[in-house]
């Protein structure tokens, strides 16, 4: 795609940019405006279900308090503690008293408040003592049973005070026949006088109650109310009937551990809701109020249509302004391009006109100047170009083919062996070696395996010829051999060592060569023990040449240090460093710092 783009005509090209420019800036600007307008409305609403769920919760602790204080009152009744006391069997009697002795106006406020829906107390027996139900419920359970489950546990554990839960199922342990789903409450009677366990009392109301008389206009189809008990587990939901509620699918675990209320948006069956929760009250209910975000910024829906309305127009109106515009900016980019045209179909007094100081002004008149320098080389130097070619062919055309050189040398070893000269087959023997490995197959790059071997059949050559007014040492770490180095980079520092050094001093010499892996580097450090050198010799080495100097200049004693020079700035641009380090009488050292290059990188 952007191959396809960039190989486009400028004038369409300017066109895509802008066009792209226009739709970017009007979705951001849209987004912009729909994200602030989206968030005002979140954070108003918020608000808002912030109250409803305080009510709610209200609502819910007034419930709690209501039954509890009831309970209270009804366990501390004469009757009632009369009966669990003296374990009264007689079921009949205590309902006839309770209905008609000093308890009847709070049991004649159960029947007509409708606080709760089911009632029944436990003695020591098996089944309840008492018994009542307003909405048709029947079939006490079994207190042996009841006494087995979880919920008796955590009553007693609460000692006297209330536990809530939830009581959904048709038949349950504590109601055989429930006609109704419902939140249960259990609570432990106490003996008034020594605070003994002497009874159990559970109660229910329902869910259908508790909406209509707590949560009514609280909710509807698009709202949803969750109420959920200390555990986290749904005590009662309503609203948003259609959508299976619960704590762990709304995906607010994280939120329920805080004591505090607050809102959230999480997704609720891949839909996004706006999710308000209050403070836990005192039984450790806790309310959830949900609101689909969709039904929030069903409004903002306008200002999509504008973003969009807005996108059209701006391209409709901008079609004739990028038109001319186009035009004004290419119309000298063609004029350059076919210039450039008859310039390379061989007519170089071609020139450009200039209008403008802009950048294609400035462009065009650095056109005319080139044109006009091109056509100045091709008269000047296009002569001198053959002549050095022709150069160029003779000196290909003299050099010395390496076979025959090898044949030669080989020929020679063998008249050397037959008049007894083991000296000199020796010394065309490691000659032979030394050229085979300065060739290198072609190559100009080499492991410090070879270059070290070529190194030692140098040297040995020379100490032939120097006999014992010289001595080397090559200690060159085996580390260093599967690493790569340009060919004859450190052999001309030696042959200078050997010619500007040791040949200039009185009694020889040493030299020692030395090589070692630091990290990524790799440090070369050729010594000698010769004459030295001055500062000034030493800056005159280190001074670039002119390329035309290089080969040319009648003084070849630095030559070949120069060339090294040029060839390591070639290869590893300012990624060396070479360093002279002598003074007159006191010998010299040449470091060298080179890249550690492995033989794979180069397919050596």
């Amino acid at each position: 795609m952007k191959n396809f783009y960039m190989n486009l005509n400028m004038k369409y090209k300017i066109f895509i940019f802008f066009y792209i420019l226009i739709i970017m800036i009007s979705i951001t600007f849209g987004y912009y405006c729909y994200q602030i307008s989206s968030k005002q409305i979140v954070n108003k609403v918020s608000l808002t279900n912030l109250g409803v769920v305080n009510e709610i919760r209200n609502n819910m602790t007034s419930m709690q308090r209501n039954i509890s204080d009831w309970i209270t009152v009804f366990s501390l009744a004469p009757e009632i503690q009369e009966s669990l006391v003296t374990k009264n069997r007689v079921s009949k009697r205590l309902q006839t008293s309770l209905y008609l002795g000093q308890t009847a106006s709070i049991m004649n406020q159960m029947l007509f408040s409708k606080n709760f829906d089911y009632l029944a107390l436990y003695g020591a027996e098996d089944y309840p003592i008492f018994q009542e139900a307003t909405d048709g419920s029947n079939g006490s359970g079994s207190l042996k049973q009841i006494q087995l489950t979880e919920i008796y546990q955590y009553a007693l554990k609460k000692n006297g005070a209330s536990y809530w839960f939830s009581l959904n199922d048709s038949s349950t342990l504590f109601i055989q026949n429930n006609r109704n789903e419902k939140i249960g409450m259990t609570r432990i009677v106490r003996d008034i006088h020594n605070g003994n366990h002497i009874g159990f009392v559970f109660t229910g109301i329902n869910l259908k109650t508790i909406k209509e008389q707590y949560l009514r206009n609280l909710y509807d189809d698009q709202h949803g109310i969750l109420i959920l008990d200390e555990k986290g587990s749904t005590l009662l939901q309503a609203g948003m009937e259609a959508i299976s509620m619960n704590s762990s699918s709304l995906s607010i675990s994280n939120l329920l551990h805080t004591y505090e209320s607050g809102d959230a948006i999480t997704k609720v069956h891949g839909k996004n809701m706006l999710v308000t929760y209050s403070a836990i009250n005192e039984n450790g209910w806790r309310v959830v109020y949900l609101v689909p975000l969709s039904l929030l910024t069903k409004e903002l829906s306008s200002i999509k249509t504008f973003v969009f309305i807005m996108i059209v127009a701006c391209l409709l109106l901008s079609l004739p302004f990028m038109m001319v515009l186009t035009r004004i900016i290419t119309s000298p980019i063609k004029n350059l391009v076919y210039s450039m045209e008859r310039f390379q179909n061989g007519h170089f007094d071609e020139r450009v006109d200039i209008k403008y100081r802009d950048e294609i002004g400035h462009l065009s008149r650095g056109y005319n100047k080139m044109v006009k320098n091109i056509k100045k080389l091709v008269d000047e130097v296009y002569v001198l170009e053959l002549k050095e070619k022709e150069a160029e062919l003779k000196a290909l055309q003299s050099q010395i083919n390496p076979h025959f050189l090898y044949n030669t040398l080989d020929m020679i070893f063998w008249e050397a062996e037959s008049a007894g000269q083991s000296q000199i087959s020796e010394m065309i023997i490691h000659l032979s070696r030394l050229f085979r490995l300065n060739l290198n197959k072609g190559k100009s790059m080499t492991n410090l395996a070879r270059e070290s071997e070529m190194l030692e059949l140098y040297l040995s050559l020379q100490k032939m010829r120097f006999k014992d007014s010289l001595t080397y040492q090559i200690n060159i770490s085996s580390e260093l051999n599967p690493y790569v180095i340009m060919k004859l980079i450190l052999q001309p520092f030696i042959e200078n060592a050997l010619v500007h050094g040791i040949e200039q001093k009185r009694g020889g010499g040493t030299i020692s060569v030395s090589g070692e892996l630091i990290g990524s580097r790799m440090l070369f450090q050729i010594k000698d023990s010769g004459v030295g050198m001055s500062e000034e010799t030493i800056q005159q080495l280190l001074m670039e040449q002119p390329a035309s100097n290089i080969n040319t200049d009648n003084d070849t004693s630095g030559y070949a240090i120069h060339n090294i020079i040029a060839r390591l700035k070639y290869y590893y641009n300012d990624n060396y460093q070479l360093r002279f380090i002598s003074s007159m009488g006191q010998g010299t050292t040449v470091e060298l710092n080179l890249p550690a290059i492995r033989e794979s990188k180069e397919g050596i």
